[in-house]
């Protein structure tokens, strides 16, 4: 959904360095959002649409809005927030919020009645937290409405919340002298910050960035029921994290064991292909196990494109080369072995079919290499809501949304999917399966509720 850093630093003589601390934390994490990012150090803050800029613009974007302090907070986003509650305060979310109706209700909604839901519980913490003094009320508060991480400014302090399921994962990085302390979306900044130690910050924690005393965990309030979001286990969470003691990589590549499993026995393949690249330890463990029982595939690399997500609305040069060559020649930059392809059936491993373009666009590709049968293994469940799983693509037509409450197996769905998108067949991964290869009980992910009900035959 997004990704989210705050930064405090201690020492008086790196007062100017924090904003760059920052921004290369943002950078390591712009595979959670870089359609837009917002920089915000104490008082002053600098925004724009696009990549999170380099050195040289960065240099200039210090000077020019004086983004000079202790502490600051960085955002990252898939899409530029429509919500005036990201203009009015500083805030990073990394999540959703729930349950906002009757907010105008609550009796210290003040001045805030009219805005939007945001903004609302900005207020209303600010005054449990602050004015009141009340902890345990703010963060109750906080957890009723926010499914993931909230990092915000309050009278001039950093307040970071993670909500009390552990439904998105929160870190906190300190060095041995315990005055630099990064809190981020994901630990995979341990990689290059290696003079800093990670650990999780607790579901139900609120820790205050104190310059003084470091972080100081305000209260704890641990949920009996985790609800976790299984998209950071697909795509959201870089390959090198460590989520809930687990790595990230291990967990995709078993996520296409199990399919593999389960699903060997209903096709013959020859090749299995990853596509698009975060597919590629799913691609991995669905091929090491599917050659087990099946002697004559082959584990490659069959399917090669650029580096870059093309259905990202945001677009960069190497996407804008990518689009332009598409609507001029018909061709992308996507690339087939035609050699490892002719004449033969085909597997072809996607993350998620949302919109379907692009599986559709493999597809193409691939019969026009000579593919004689292309099999289309899907790592998540049908995709039926963009904003509850992590993608911007939330006001955009989804494939599989149209049947919803119409079809009551996944066997159903894959044979209108797999005609819809021009496939010899589709298989969607169900939640039990999921669950499965991550290692977590199946109703301690989340899923939307016609989802999490839904089956094989």
């Amino acid at each position: 959904m997004a990704g989210i850093v705050a930064v405090s630093d201690a020492e008086t003589r790196r007062a100017k360095n924090v904003v760059y601390i920052l921004a290369h934390c943002m950078r390591m994490l712009q595979h959670r959002g870089k359609a837009y990012w917002k920089i915000m150090v104490e008082k002053n803050v600098a925004e724009g649409d696009g990549p999170l800029p380099y050195e040289e613009k960065i240099f200039r974007i210090v000077n020019e809005h004086k983004l000079t302090g202790y502490d600051g907070i960085g955002f990252l986003s898939k899409r530029r927030p429509e919500s005036s509650g990201f203009r009015h305060s500083q805030i990073a979310l990394d999540g959703f919020l729930v349950d906002t109706e009757k907010l105008y209700l609550h009796p210290m909604i003040g001045g805030a009645r009219d805005s939007d839901p945001l903004y609302q519980i900005y207020c209303i913490f600010k005054i449990l937290l602050t004015k009141n003094r009340d902890p345990p009320k703010a963060t109750d508060f906080l957890d009723r409405h926010l499914r993931g991480n909230m990092l915000v400014r309050v009278d001039g302090n950093i307040y970071a919340y993670r909500n009390s399921t552990g439904f998105k994962p929160l870190v906190l990085g300190s060095n041995k002298k315990g005055t630099l302390h990064v809190i981020a979306s994901e630990n995979s900044l341990r990689i290059s910050l290696r003079d800093l130690t990670f650990r999780d910050v607790a579901p139900g924690e609120l820790l205050k960035l104190d310059r003084k005393s470091g972080p100081i965990t305000l209260t704890t309030q641990i949920s009996p029921n985790m609800v976790v979001d299984p998209f950071e286990f697909i795509r959201e969470s870089n390959a090198a994290s460590i989520v809930n003691g687990k790595s990230i990589y291990e967990i995709r590549k078993n996520i296409g064991r199990e399919q593999s499993k389960f699903l060997s026995g209903r096709f013959q393949i020859e090749s299995a292909f990853a596509e698009p690249d975060y597919t590629r330890p799913m691609g991995l463990g669905f091929s090491l196990e599917y050659q087990k029982n099946h002697k004559m595939f082959e584990i490659g690399e069959g399917v090669i494109k650029d580096r870059y997500d093309d259905s990202d609305h945001m677009i960069d040069f190497s996407e804008e080369v990518s689009k332009y060559k598409l609507l001029t020649t018909s061709k992308s930059l996507k690339f087939v072995v035609e050699n490892l392809v002719s004449d033969k059936s085909i597997g072809t491993i996607q993350g998620t079919i949302q919109t379907g373009a692009t599986v559709k666009e493999t597809i193409y590709y691939l019969k026009k290499a000579g593919a004689k049968q292309i099999i289309v293994v899907v790592s998540y469940p049908p995709t039926i809501d963009g904003r509850q799983v992590g993608l911007y693509t939330q006001h955009r037509d989804f494939v599989a949304n149209k049947y919803v409450g119409k079809v009551s197996s996944i066997d159903e769905i894959n044979g209108l999917i797999s005609h819809e998108i021009g496939a010899d067949r589709v298989y969607y991964n169900s939640p039990t399966s999921l669950a499965r290869a991550v290692g977590i009980a199946e109703v301690n992910l989340w899923f939307p509720e016609w989802i999490r009900f839904l089956e094989y035959q």
